[in-house]
C-alpha cells in the first residue's frame, strides 16, 4: 500500500516538473537548460524546508512517502541534469557542461541549507 502514495506523488511531481522546466527554459535562454536547474533548486529547498516538519507534528509517515519520496522524488531531475551535463560535454561544450555542474551542485545544497534554516525560523523550537 505504501507503494502506492509513492506512485501518485510521483506522478504529480513529474508534471509538475515538466511544466516548471518548460515554463522557465521558455521565460529564458533555450541554449543553457536553465528549467532543471530551477527545479533542482526548488526541490532541494522544499526537502530541506520539508523535512523536519514530518518529526516537529508527528505527521502519518504516509505523508512523507507522498511528498518527499513520491513527489520530490519525481520533481527533482537529477537524471535529467545527468543527461544534459553529458550532452553538452559530448556536444564541445565544455562551459555550459562545468556551468551545469556548479550550478545544480552548489546551488541545490544552498537551498536545501535554506530549507533547513526557514523551517528553523518559522517552528521555532
Amino acid at each position: 500500500m505504501s507503494g502506492i502514495y509513492v506512485v501518485i506523488g510521483g506522478g504529480i511531481g513529474a508534471l509538475s516538473r515538466y511544466f516548471t522546466s518548460q515554463f522557465v527554459n521558455n521565460l529564458y535562454n533555450k541554449t543553457f537548460s536553465l528549467g532543471t536547474v530551477f527545479v533542482n533548486c526548488i526541490g532541494a529547498l522544499l526537502i530541506g524546508f520539508l523535512i523536519n516538519i514530518f518529526d516537529l507534528f508527528a505527521l502519518n509517515p504516509r505523508w512523507k512517502l507522498l511528498i518527499i519520496t513520491g513527489f520530490l522524488g519525481g520533481y527533482t531531475t537529477f537524471s535529467s541534469y545527468s543527461l544534459e551535463t553529458v550532452n553538452y560535454f559530448l556536444n564541445g561544450n565544455i562551459k555550459y557542461g562545468i556551468l551545469n555542474i556548479l550550478l545544480n551542485n552548489v546551488l541545490c545544497i544552498l537551498f536545501v541549507l535554506l530549507g533547513i534554516w526557514l523551517n528553523k525560523i518559522i517552528f521555532v523550537k
